[in-house]
């Protein structure tokens, strides 16, 4: 019964020991007729929770209220009253009486909230109720007794009372008497009374927490629809339910001297009553409904796992299985722990989120600058390249204005970017243009495109796609992706500048300018994927063209920036650029170097761009 210890924390068992005095034994009530389902029927119902000098209880009000509308769909006029004082509670009950005196018929009392014994007698606690001794009992409490007192005047025959009361002394500590430990004194019931106990005599039950009904009035609500079972066997059914639900922790009592037959709902043949009530519905499956009403809205997996336990073919045991998944699921998919993927799918290897897992399994073993080829629409293949999630210092001590401060930023989601920039064929493919200067050379980068060109590509792009989603860098994923785990400004050897001068332009000679021995045909954007990639597999995130990002720009933004995946300020006047071209100086080829232009720049500009392929 361990796995269930957070599912009781959170139950209420509602319907307490009912309370009689011994005075009361002596009293006999009118003779009842053999049916008494025909009668009018009075209910008086309260709930207390919100006590002011004893510990709150989180449920009795949520309880009186659906009792009440249970009994009011079953024919019952309903008296209810919740969080009443003592004055309220007296003024409720003899409401209660007085009516039930005019009308006769059948009469229910239900209570939920604190109770006490004391000298064998039975209290009800008002919210109001400050009792520091037990001496003040009676004048600060309900006697139960006067509730039975009002239904005796009545003459009514045929009563019915459920208490919610046998939970822990909220007083026992002012209290003298050291062996007091809680519950209600057992008494008999007059003639013509039934009393239902949620708990053996003696026994406390608790008050819910984090639910809106208890195990014994979740499975009362119920029985109390069911048509054809007599008083009797709806509190049979209930207390059969709870039991199992509680592994036997907790076992309903009744108590009764009732003559005749009660029907909530009587059992009907074609509309009619009719005198055979109608087969009930086999115990353990009305256990197995019962049990699923109670967790289905649970997010414990304790709940879930015991329901399976004790009803591993029950007809909801498939729906408890999959909420199971999917609770699992939501705290596996946040996990970096591949041990906790290795579990969930040997747990669930066919669930609904199984494939997923497997995916997200095979992305924690992935390296950065892994490979994927795509076609793109017409016909053109070109790379994307695995960039994992981290962390890095953007920006640059030795940089421009903008470059400044330097500052961590963490990229939390992986994502694909393009190896090289978009080419003059690619573009070609979806826009039907050619805006590049240079109209010979497919495999070289497209430039003299704006941002808003950019957008229009990539919109097409995701129009007639795969499914998965394109869209431009951010420029901190674009100098996360550029920086490869490097941290100086370029994305090479950072002991020398071998790799970079391997990666540049073809004019550069040692370093210098030197337009006396530039050819005229260097003097262009080259071929992609022609120079030396970065660690992670990038092309020409040194010169080439520069590339459009999605940011807007701000000078002073990385003092503003958030640290997970910034996404530049809300608005602006330019967007920024990165990368630098083919005609920058070394300087303007930094891996944190910043540009900006306006977004609708194009013809007069060099600006390119590559693309991100979301997971």
């Amino acid at each position: 019964m361990r796995q269930l210890v957070s599912f009781l924390l959170v139950l209420c068992f509602l319907l307490a020991n009912a309370l009689v005095p011994a005075s009361a034994q002596d009293r006999q009530l009118s003779r009842q007729s053999d049916d008494q389902s025909g009668q009018t029927r009075l209910a008086l119902v309260i709930g207390n929770g919100a006590y002011r000098k004893a510990s709150q209880l989180d449920n009795p009000v949520n309880d009186a209220n659906d009792i009440a509308a249970a009994l009011e769909a079953v024919g019952f006029e309903v008296i209810k009253g919740t969080d009443q004082d003592l004055a309220g509670m007296r003024r409720l009950i003899r409401q209660f009486g007085q009516k039930l005196g005019t009308q006769k018929g059948v009469a229910l009392f239900y209570y939920a909230g604190h109770g006490v014994e004391f000298k064998g007698r039975n209290f009800l606690i008002p919210v109001d109720a400050d009792i520091a001794s037990e001496v003040e009992t009676e004048d600060y409490a309900i006697d139960v007794d006067s509730v039975l007192r009002q239904m005796d005047a009545a003459q009514n025959g045929f009563n019915i009372v459920v208490l919610d009361a046998c939970r822990n002394n909220p007083f026992a500590r002012g209290w003298s008497r050291s062996g007091d430990t809680g519950g209600l004194a057992n008494v008999l019931a007059p003639t013509g009374t039934y009393i239902a106990y949620a708990a053996a005599p003696g026994t406390t039950a608790l008050d819910g927490k984090g639910t809106r009904n208890g195990v014994f009035t979740g499975a009362l609500l119920k029985n109390l629809k069911r048509p054809g079972l007599k008083l009797e066997e709806v509190f049979k059914a209930t207390r059969e339910e709870v039991m199992t639900l509680t592994a036997n922790k907790q076992v309903p009592w009744d108590s009764s001297s009732l003559k005749g037959d009660f029907y909530f709902r009587p059992p009907t043949v074609s509309g009619n009553v009719s005198t055979e009530p109608v087969k009930a519905i086999d115990p353990l499956e009305q256990q197995e409904l019962n049990a699923w009403e109670l967790v289905k809205g649970s997010n414990n997996p304790d709940d879930l796992n015991f329901f399976l336990r004790k009803f591993p073919n029950g007809a909801n045991a498939a729906k408890a299985r999959a909420k199971l998944e999917s609770l699992a699921w939501q705290s596996v998919r946040e996990s970096n722990d591949p041990a906790k993927i290795k579990a969930f799918l040997a747990q669930f290897p066919d669930g609904e989120n199984a494939a997923a897992a497997r995916e997200l399994a095979a992305k924690m073993e992935r390296p950065a600058g892994a490979l994927l080829k795509v076609v793109l629409p017409g016909g053109n293949e070109t790379s994307f390249s695995y960039i994992p999630e981290g962390e890095f210092r953007m920006g640059a001590e030795n940089g421009g204005a903008d470059e400044k401060p330097v500052h961590t930023v963490k990229i939390t989601r992986s994502f694909w970017m393009q190896t090289t920039e978009v080419t003059q064929a690619q573009w070609k493919a979806v826009m039907g243009t050619e805006p590049s200067e240079v109209k010979d050379c497919p495999a070289c980068p497209v430039n003299k495109v704006s941002w808003d060109d950019a957008q229009q590509f990539i919109a097409r792009l995701n129009a007639g796609n795969d499914g998965k989603k394109y869209r431009l860098p951010t420029e901190a994923e674009w100098e996360y992706a550029a920086r490869a785990g490097t941290s100086g400004d370029y994305a090479g050897d950072l002991e020398s500048l071998a790799w970079f001068w391997q990666n540049s332009g073809d004019y550069r000679l040692s370093g210098q300018w030197d337009y006396a021995k530039i050819k005229p045909a260097n003097i262009r954007a080259r071929p992609v994927g022609t120079k030396q990639p970065n660690a992670w597999g990038l092309f020409d995130v040194h010169g080439n063209v520069p590339e459009w990002v999605q940011d807007w720009y701000a000078e002073d933004y990385y003092s503003k920036s958030p640290v997970s995946d910034p996404t530049g300020p809300p608005s602006g006047a330019f967007r920024v650029f990165r990368g630098g071209s083919w005609s920058s100086p070394e300087s303007r080829l930094r891996s944190s170097q910043r540009g900006a232009a306006v977004p609708n720049a194009g013809g007069a500009v060099q600006m390119g761009f590559r693309l991100v392929r979301e997971e």
